[in-house]
């Protein structure tokens, strides 16, 4: 019995991601003792440093190290890196070539004669064979070909050397080429012998460029670099071009699959024009004073190159001075409407990047703007009902602001009253969309202060409205967006009550319209916005049926929509914070399919945008909350790959967040909800880190936060099944303290939850998931407190939960698992244990041959195999 009951407790062991091994060292030098100190390197660092963690690398940083601390780090990094798929070096800070031999400076590199710096320097090679020695590909990034460390440079603001004196073997600017370079790929930030800017903002221009461009998803790393080049080549103006030697044995890409933007294709194809018509270009773009993109971009998008010189000559002035003329006419007319301005803005700089399609965008939507005002000042009639309703809606307003909701609702019901008896065809188009709007306004206070039932009721009236315009105007483009956005809300109450059939009934006719919307010429952005939330939904519903490769599919379009989006138009926040919500979604998918370094990486990349996002409006609520909800996704991951310390730091700082947030505003059930969630989290960190009895306060806590929501609103099936997860939490902590009674007690009640929610949505995915855990922890229970008969019991509910499950969705790897562990639990009360054990042995080798396996449960296979050999 006692190793059977092994293979339970085994059940709860940690799980590590099968993945390629990737390992990084960071070196940064800028506070030298004898040199010219450095602004930038540390920032480099630690901005390279972000970007190779997300991209699944190991990565150690030291920064202003003397020359024996750099050596014991190389050798650190040699020893910890042992065995590698991929090694990587970055270096920022002063670099020079002597005698042919490239040095990379640490602090305290010596000035004077040429010996006298070649003896305090670390040569590059004693790198390379570091690399060599670590993994069969090496990768070597140097920010270090920079002007003067002792002050002869131009400008005096970069990190590499000019000659000291006139001798041979003197330091020349900047580093040399390496030669042989067999397994290493070397990118210098300027071409050999050559000096480059250290830039005058946070990071270099070459750091910059490897932060826009490194991780740039599927292409391989030259052709990365390539981009970076050419990137480096183009905002200098042609002065700086960073240089790339490759001895790579085979390909790697640096990150997943996707599809090059119109900046890096014009990037990538400039790498492939001959010296003279890139002499040509740059030519003409120093005579002018104008950046190279734009002349680039025309030439490859007339087909210059084919013409004869002449021709292309005078073709390309017309394009200089085309967009000369253009940055004038910015200048000179300038846009009363701070919108207007901004989208010229806009396409000035796309136009600066070569970015045409984009510039014409941008200035579409300044005409569309231009003409919208226009058409507005036409119509200025306002009745005084229309007077009085729009005076309830800013009261509401002041209310909201103020954090008064209940004087909110009732505003919102005097001006909704007022607007429904002017509704029809005679209310002007802007107040009817006023209506409609506080519909909306009225849905979402309801939704947000936990009346899920009143909630829909609200929507579903504005989808009444809505549909009766349709029916009166069904071409009217505008109406049937309206009426595609309520049904979308609608079947968001109707998921969170548990009801998936009436909720994808809701976003498949939204759907089918914002197809129809997205599909017009010039749909503006918010009808092609649409398709990727209708998609998004839709997913939510797939994944709680437990499809996850129908859901991972549906989040992953929507994502291609929206990365689209946000590089048509950079300059909208909504469409970025929307990113972020999308990159979570497509993460929480990778790691249910046991792939959380792939999580990682675009958990890591929603972050960043959000960091951003809240630099810029350090005002916004709702990006705190995303903020939030980042550090518990990436706490999940570092979970998932048993580094308990760097998920209690995520944890500890969301907690942090959430706190303040229900403290400023307390009504707003939302935070309540994640800060419940971030307690319980932060209960699992802690009980990794073996302090159990802090993890039961966390979750007791969590426990009392959402007993208050799920009696707040009954009818939301979220909140219910939450109480019904920190129940059960708590029943494994007193299970593990051997506190039996305790334990059941926990178990039943997270039990009558699952039930119900089961009962009323038998297709939800999450709820079964739920009842089988349940289920089977009572069963624990019922055999370490001597009563077999019911264990056995519940243990074969569990069974046929696990085998319908496994059985809808063959290709998700949880429910797999899930058979698997429930194999092993019926097999301990079975007359012939061993079948049901090779049963599982069964799933868990095709999971194996696959490549599906979690490596931190492949022992569970040698494990089973010795109990089905045992005598």
């Amino acid at each position: 019995m006692l190793p059977r009951l092994l293979l339970i407790f085994c059940l709860l062991l940690p799980v590590q991601a099968l993945a390629e091994r990737r390992v990084a060292l960071v070196l940064a030098a800028e506070d030298y003792r004898s040199l010219r100190k450095l602004d930038n390197p540390v920032n480099d660092a630690v901005a390279v440093e972000g970007l190779l963690s997300g991209l699944g690398f190991e990565v150690t940083v030291e920064t202003n190290r003397d020359l024996r601390r750099m050596r014991r780090a190389l050798e650190d990094f040699r020893e910890d890196g042992a065995g590698a798929d991929v090694a990587l070096l970055f270096y920022a800070g002063h670099g020079v070539e002597i005698a042919g031999v490239n040095y990379l400076l640490p602090v305290d590199a010596q000035a004077g004669t040429a010996q006298a710096v070649a003896d305090s320097a670390l040569p590059l090679a004693e790198v390379q064979a570091a690399l060599a020695s670590v993994a069969p590909i090496g990768i070597v990034l140097l920010d270090a070909c920079r002007e003067d460390p002792w002050g002869g440079g131009a400008t005096g603001q970069g990190r590499s050397a000019v000659a000291l004196d006139d001798a041979v073997d003197a330091p020349r600017p900047g580093l040399g080429r390496v030669g042989r370079a067999d397994g290493v790929l070397f990118a210098f930030s300027a071409a050999p012998g050559e000096v480059a800017a250290d830039g005058i903002g946070k990071d270099s221009p070459f750091t910059e460029a490897l932060l826009r461009h490194f991780a740039t998803p599927g292409v391989e790393v030259r052709t990365a670099l390539t981009l970076v080049q050419q990137d480096v080549y183009d905002r200098s103006r042609g002065k700086q071009l960073p240089y790339i030697e490759s001895g790579l044995p085979k390909l790697f890409f640096a990150a997943s699959v996707g599809e090059l933007g119109e900046r890096d294709r014009l990037l990538v194809a400039m790498a492939g024009l001959p010296a003279e018509l890139r002499a040509e270009v740059e030519a003409l773009a120093r005579e002018k004073d104008m950046p190279l993109a734009p002349l680039y971009g025309a030439l490859m998008s007339a087909d210059l190159a084919g013409k004869d010189r002449a021709a292309r000559a005078q073709a390309l002035v017309q394009s200089a001075e085309s967009f000369l003329r253009f940055r004038a006419q910015v200048q000179l007319l300038a846009a009363d409407d701070p919108k207007v301005a901004a989208f010229r803005a806009e396409a000035e700089q796309a136009l600066d990047l070569g970015a045409f399609d984009l510039a014409r965008a941008a200035l579409d939507k300044a005409a569309r703007l231009d003409a919208e005002a226009r058409e507005a000042l036409r119509d200025n009639y306002r009745a005084r009902t229309l007077s009085e309703a729009q005076t309830h809606a800013l009261a509401a307003s002041a209310a909201k602001a103020d954090l008064r909701y209940d004087l909110a609702m009732a505003d919102l019901a005097r001006a909704l009253a007022l607007y429904a008896e002017l509704e029809g065809a005679a209310l002007p188009r802007a107040d009817r969309e006023a209506y409609t709007d506080l519909l909306w306004d009225q849905g979402d206070l309801l939704r947000n202060t936990g009346n899920t039932r009143f909630a829909l009721r609200s929507y579903r009236a504005w989808e009444a409205v809505a549909a009766a315009r349709v029916q009166a105007s069904p071409e009217d483009a505008d109406f049937l967006r309206n009426w595609s956005v309520a049904r979308v809300n609608v079947g968001d109450m109707l998921l969170l009550q548990g009801d998936l059939g009436a909720a994808e009934a809701e976003f498949r006719a939204a759907l089918a319209v914002d197809e129809d919307l997205a599909a017009r010429p010039d749909a503006p952005l918010k009808w092609r916005h649409d398709m990727f939330v209708v998609q998004s939904k839709l997913g939510d519903v797939a994944q709680l049926r437990g499809d996850l490769a129908a859901a991972l599919a549906l989040q992953e379009a929507g994502l291609a929509v929206l990365r689209l989006l946000v590089i048509e138009y950079p300059a909208r926040d909504d469409v970025r914070r929307d990113l972020g919500l999308s990159l979570d979604r497509v993460g929480d998918l990778r790691k249910l399919a046991g792939n959380p370094r792939g999580a990682l990486v675009v958990y890591n990349e929603a972050m960043a945008l959000r960091q951003a996002l809240l630099a810029r409006l350090p005002e916004r609520d709702d990006l705190r909350g995303d903020l939030a909800s980042s550090l518990d996704k990436i706490g999940d991951v570092f979970l998932a790959l048993n580094d308990p310390k760097a998920a209690q730091l995520r944890f500890k700082a969301e907690v942090a967040l959430l706190e303040a947030l229900v403290a400023k505003d307390a009504g707003q059930t939302k935070w309540q909800s994640d800060l419940a969630i971030g307690y319980a989290k932060l209960g699992e960190a802690r009980a990794a880190l073996d302090a159990p009895a802090e993890a039961v306060q966390l979750y007791t806590r969590s426990l009392e936060v959402r007993m208050k929501l799920a009696a707040l609103d009954p009818a939301n099936g979220d909140w219910q099944r939450s109480v019904a997860v920190a129940q059960s939490r708590l029943g494994d902590f007193a299970f593990k303290a051997k506190d039996f009674a305790e334990a059941e007690r926990r178990f039943a009640a997270a039990l009558a939850i699952s039930q119900a929610l089961t009962a009323a949505e038998p297709a939800n995915a999450l709820h079964q998931q739920d009842l089988a855990g349940t289920l089977d922890r009572l069963g624990d229970v019922a055999l370490m407190q001597g009563d077999p008969l019911r264990a056995r019991d519940l243990v074969q509910q569990s069974y046929a939960i696990a085998q319908t499950m496994a059985a809808r969705d063959p290709g998700n790897v949880e429910s797999q698992m899930n058979l698997v562990a429930s194999l092993v639990r019926v097999a301990i009360y079975e007359d012939d244990p061993k079948q049901r054990l090779r049963e599982a042995l069964v799933v868990l080798k095709a999971l194996q041959a696959e490549g599906r396996l979690d490596p931190g449960r492949a022992d569970w296979i040698g494990m089973i195999e010795a109990q089905v050999a045992a005598p």
